[in-house]
């Protein structure tokens, strides 16, 4: 593969990969990879209720060169670790130590193995400049290229949605986060100037076009994070499977929109599961509708639907901040920004506006000053438009 056909950025973040490879010892690299963030459009907590997501990879990458060894074992260098080595033998039974970055490669490894691959001992370098805490995926990124990599590394091949759920299998064994495949599957099934809609029931996905060159996404990370998230996912999703089990469907899925509010009155629900519900039953419709209007190339309709993602994640499911609220209201009110919400699991993490492009210089500075100036925090703001999923390719 060329990289002529990556952006400039991944060129040259290639070159430093390279570099930080050969200053690393490891001589020359065999195979490069480079694998996007993502961030979620709309369908927001309905992964695990049988919805439907809209993701979008983003111009930000996790780049990895990598070199087989004569031996077993593994050492992986990051620049995102100055100093560190991480070093392990792939004869072992691999299982996650602490906190290290390396649990996620050893996943990688050990759903390859399992699989029926013989993985090589090999070396490694890793430069990402996917913001990690901000809700875009930094470690679906790093599991599927280092999947990508290891393959071509010994010159096989997977299908990429059974590669993704190899992945996503990697977070939950190795840091216990159980996550749905919406993240793995949008490193790498994403196209550029398209977003995946992911089928949560059967994992059926199609692509929807996104290529308009005057209108773009822009990322605003809040640069907070709540400690209310901490058990605060597991609470929701089992709120929500507790609430399909009493109204006798197997996803929340199965509720049609229009009887959304006749379903409420179910007594056996809480208040809380009924918001739950209202938010699920919805956001599935809003997802929907999302991909219509974005097919029209009616961005303001599709704005206006975030907007109301954004409003239905405040009050019902209850998962937004003050933070993310701030940011949302501030854009939504401003010209050229057809809607803002929080996108993530919340409690922190990013918000995404849909914004014409003309308007992101003008809106990124309104919204750096007016959040420094309410919180004291400087937000880490930039544009992207839909990417190419994961590749790897033989230096």
């Amino acid at each position: 593969m060329s990289t002529e056909t990556l952006p400039s950025q991944n060129q040259a973040m290639l070159e430093e990969v390279g570099d930080l490879f050969a200053e690393s010892g490891f001589g020359l690299p065999e195979v490069f990879g480079v694998a996007p963030g993502r961030v979620n459009v709309i369908g927001e907590h309905i992964d695990y209720n049988g919805g439907l997501v809209l993701p979008a990879a983003i111009d930000r990458w996790v780049n990895v060169a990598i070199r087989r060894r004569d031996d077993h074992l593994v050492r992986l260098v990051s620049a995102q670790a100055p100093g560190e080595v991480v070093e392990f033998s792939v004869n072992e039974d691999l299982a996650p130590e602490g906190k290290s970055w390396g649990n996620y490669v050893k996943g990688v490894i050990t759903g390859l193995k399992a699989a029926g691959f013989e993985v090589p001992g090999f070396e490694a370098a890793v430069i990402s400049t996917v913001p990690v805490g901000g809700g875009l995926s930094s470690s679906a990124a790093l599991e599927a290229v280092f999947g990508k990599v290891i393959l071509t590394l010994i010159g096989a091949e997977m299908d990429s949605l059974e590669l993704a759920k190899l992945c996503q299998k990697a977070e939950h064994d190795f840091a216990g986060v159980p996550c749905g495949l919406m993240d793995q599957a949008a490193v790498i099934l994403c196209e550029e100037g398209k977003l995946l809609m992911l089928d949560c029931v059967d994992d059926s996905f199609q692509h929807a076009p996104f290529d308009d060159p005057d209108w773009g996404l822009l990322i605003i990370n809040s640069c907070v994070s709540h400690e209310l998230s901490d058990g605060g996912y597991a609470v929701r999703r089992d709120g929500c499977h507790a609430a399909a089990r009493i109204l006798g469907v197997g996803t929340l899925r199965e509720i049609e929109p229009a009887n959304v509010e006749e379903v409420l009155e179910n007594a056996k629900l809480t208040e809380d599961m009924r918001r739950y519900v209202r938010h699920a039953v919805t956001e599935i419709a809003r997802t929907q509708e999302t991909v219509e209007a974005l097919g029209l190339r009616d961005y303001y309709r599709a704005g206006k639907l975030l907007n109301a993602s954004h409003v239905s994640l405040r009050d019902d499911y209850r998962v937004s901040c003050p933070e993310l609220d701030f940011i949302s209201e501030l854009a939504q009110s401003q010209e050229g920004v057809a809607g803002c919400r929080m996108t993530g699991g919340g409690f922190g993490g990013s918000a995404i506006a849909l914004v014409r492009r003309d308007s992101v210089g003008s809106l990124t500075s309104l919204i750096e000053q007016r959040y420094r100036a309410e919180f004291g925090i400087d937000p880490k703001i930039f544009e992207t438009r839909p990417m190419g999923g994961t590749r790897a390719w033989k230096a």
